[in-house]
């Protein structure tokens, strides 16, 4: 809690308190005080973006006017109790305390690895990719990045919190319009991270395994800080890279911030909605495996016609900030206070992973990208098409949501046993689900959203319908632990039981995602069947490439 929410709730208390009992002594003054000091940390909360405490300023506000207004009447200090008084606001007094306990303000959960964690924040500038999106014209493509490290001593350091200042002024503002209410991530803020800024590099650091991250669709390079803090406590190196224009606003080191492209709302508005039967609802929500593969054909081969952002520019534009913040960081080529972590990391075998879009990116960098020696995609599809159909050549897991929620979003009633949206993607279909290294599950209770560190600013029931219904020591506490297994075992070729470890500790919240029956699905059909669904699909992902190549 923030230092106006003990004293708001503190000076509630007391009031509550001197109402109800009628023979306080100085009761009047008891009044006034706690109501005035309810007020003032009410209002100086809501100045400080803890938004929350207005509805104790308002109810402070209704108090002092009635106390004013009736000057303590006689009968309020005649004996016994008042009941209709006293319930009235002790039952308004529900909201203020639900504002402020729905929304908590906190430390991010302690990394369970044995070192402290560094967090450095810096830009790179690509001049190859001039004027992108709503960049300036001849401006280069401009990068911020965020990595989190092994650190030595911390003494003298401070912690980062969640957003700086001005961060809540940008970052924290574009998210919130993303739910209609610019303030509503804002008091984020007052969330301290277990980062240490600038904290030196571990003693002795020498080829750290390192990770490379995006960040989901419009969201920013920190919404999986938890997850960075954990990788890093245990020795990893995570580069994290917020992907101008496609992101919320972003805010650089020198003051500059380039906003959300609003180019991305009128892409949104001019997106043909065919209802339940459009192909991305068929792709989602099919109930057989025709429908299914049908739909992802078709969504593919519509969006990528028209030159939709994401299928396209985005996803292309996202695959190239990857690759170059890699190459940057091969050649050295990064501002001082970076150089000394990438000289101590190995940057010639890396693990990728992201999360929704990012995930989806992730997947294509795996494909292309020699250097990826593992991979995760966090609950994001397969845009690019890159991997539809096609064998991922190293280990790769799929961490999906709940599926039962893809089929509910396309107002489809999911099946006894839901399928995993990306089943036709990392595997050839005939062969699908024979291969021991690419890994399948799904989160049970969690919501998209929820993969991330979203789940841990709302508390239920609140938060369930935007991040899912799963405790959020599960939420986090299950990303950290499959993920760190996936990468020790696969990154860093330590024994392990990965994920049998993984999935005994989770029982009953993470549940395997099959899709072992596409090779019999598969060969049912005819050879001319097989042969046109390839062509089918070797189309798609060509659509497009004409007017934007591919990475």
């Amino acid at each position: 809690m923030t230092l106006t929410d003990i004293l708001l709730l503190a000076a509630l208390a007391v009031f509550l308190l001197a109402w109800w009992v009628r023979r306080m002594p100085r009761r009047p003054i008891v009044l006034l005080v706690s109501t005035s000091v309810m007020l003032l940390a009410g209002v100086a909360g809501f100045l400080d973006d803890r938004w929350q405490a207005l509805a104790g300023a308002g109810f402070a506000a209704v108090v002092l006017a009635v106390l004013l207004v009736n000057r303590l009447r006689r009968t309020d200090r005649a004996r016994g109790i008042p009941f209709v008084s006293g319930t009235l606001f002790t039952l308004m007094a529900l909201g203020p305390v639900a504002a402020i306990v729905m929304f908590p303000v906190f430390q991010l959960p302690k990394p369970s690895g044995e070192y402290a964690v560094g967090v450095r924040t810096f830009e790179l500038a690509d001049a190859s990719r001039p004027g992108l999106f709503n960049a300036p014209a001849g401006a280069p493509r401009r990068l911020l990045v965020r990595v989190w490290y092994p650190a030595g001593d911390t003494s003298g350091l401070h912690q980062r919190p969640y957003f700086t200042q001005r961060e809540s002024e940008t970052t924290a503002r574009t998210m919130g319009e993303a739910v209609g209410f610019p303030q509503f991530f804002a008091y984020v803020k007052h969330v301290q991270t277990n980062s240490w800024e600038d904290a030196p590099l571990m003693a002795g650091a020498a080829r750290l395994p390192v990770v490379f991250y995006s960040h989901g669709y419009t969201s920013f390079l920190g919404q999986n800080t938890a997850l960075m803090e954990d990788l890093a406590s245990h020795g990893y190196v995570v580069f994290s890279v917020q992907h101008t224009s496609d992101s919320s606003a972003t805010l650089f080191l020198n003051g500059d911030v380039i906003p959300f492209d609003p180019a991305i709302n009128e892409m949104v508005r001019n997106t043909p909605d065919e209802g339940a039967n459009r192909p991305q609802a068929r792709a989602l929500g099919g109930l057989t495996l025709d429908e299914r593969i049908g739909g992802h054909i078709e969504y593919r081969t519509q969006a990528a016609a028209r030159m939709d952002r994401t299928v396209v520019a985005s996803a292309r534009a996202w695959v190239l900030d990857r690759l170059f913040l890699h190459d940057q960081l091969q050649k050295g080529a990064v501002p001082e206070p970076i150089a000394q972590i990438a000289a101590a990391s190995d940057l010639t075998r890396v693990g990728e992973m992201g999360m929704s879009f990012g995930g989806a990116t992730t997947g294509t960098l795996c494909m292309i990208d020699k250097r990826c020696a593992a991979g995760i995609n966090l609950d994001g599809g397969d845009f690019q098409f890159t991997a539809f159909n096609a064998d991922m050549p190293v280990p790769f897991m799929m961490f999906h949501s709940d599926q039962n929620n893809s089929y509910r979003t396309v107002e489809r009633e999911p099946p006894a046993t839901p399928r995993g949206f990306n089943e036709f993607s990392y595997e050839r279909i005939a062969t699908a689900g024979t291969h021991k290294d690419i890994h399948r599950v799904q989160l049970k209770g969690s919501q998209h959203l929820g993969l991330s560190d979203f789940s841990l600013f709302i508390r239920s029931p609140l938060r369930d319908p935007l991040f899912g219904s799963t405790p959020s020591d599960v939420m986090i506490g299950a990303q950290n632990e499959f993920v760190r297994g996936f990468f020790d075992r696969y990154l860093r070729g330590q024994p392990g039981s990965f994920p049998q470890a993984q999935m005994a500790t989770y029982k009953d919240w993470v549940l395997p995602v099959a899709n072992s029956d596409l090779p019999a699905w598969w060969a049912s059909k005819s050879e001319a069947e097989r042969a046109s669904l390839e062509t089918r699909i070797e189309a798609a992902r060509a659509t497009g490439t004409d007017r934007a190549a591919a990475p």
